[in-house]
């Protein structure tokens, strides 16, 4: 089973978040909305974490402003399977035809190199972790789970998560789309 928590501060984007899924995942999985403080909804992130790291599922933040890549879901509905845990990274795209923003590899999972919309754990390995309150507190998630669990990790850059897929323009700098890593 695939856990997807989406901590939200916009209910706009709950039903179209709902729907996407309906028809793009295959595989059960179960979707929780709840009310996050902006940023990130790190006290969400947390109770989720503590709460879903002593199931055998996948977990997925999924952040309040996207939705999950039809790329994404596809490799999901193919690849998820309890029985060989990984940890899975996809590279990253602006919006939902936008360049690439950030690329899957080892080097980048670090803070501000990585996004929390690129990572499917296997929830046992997140046990005792802990959610920051840094505005980028998921390069940080990202930068202690590849320390604890570099072997398990999977880094598929050619299939590409979504970011701000449901704010685009949002998130330019200076007028412009680029590559972060």
């Amino acid at each position: 089973m695939l856990k997807i928590i989406c901590p939200t501060s916009i209910p706009e984007f709950v039903p179209i978040i709902s729907k996407w899924l309906e028809f793009q995942l295959t595989i059960p999985y179960e979707l929780v909305f709840e009310k996050g403080d902006p940023p990130s909804g790190r006290a969400v992130r947390q109770k989720y974490t503590d709460l879903w790291s002593n199931e055998d599922c996948f977990i997925y933040w999924h952040d309040h402003d996207s939705l999950i890549s039809p790329e994404v879901c596809q490799y999901l509905n193919k690849n998820l399977n309890l029985d060989k845990p990984k940890i899975y990274m996809f590279g990253q795209v602006w919006f939902t035809n936008g360049i690439k923003r950030l690329n899957a590899k080892p080097e980048n999972c670090k803070p501000i190199k990585c996004d929390i919309s690129q990572l499917v754990t296997y929830s046992k390995w997140i046990q005792g972790f802990v959610w920051t309150n840094d505005y980028h507190n998921d390069g940080i998630f990202i930068t202690q789970l590849f320390d604890a669990h570099s072997d398990k990790f999977i880094f598929e850059n050619d299939v590409n998560a979504y970011y701000n897929a449901l704010s685009p323009g949002k998130s330019l700098f200076n007028g412009q789309i680029i590559t972060i890593a």
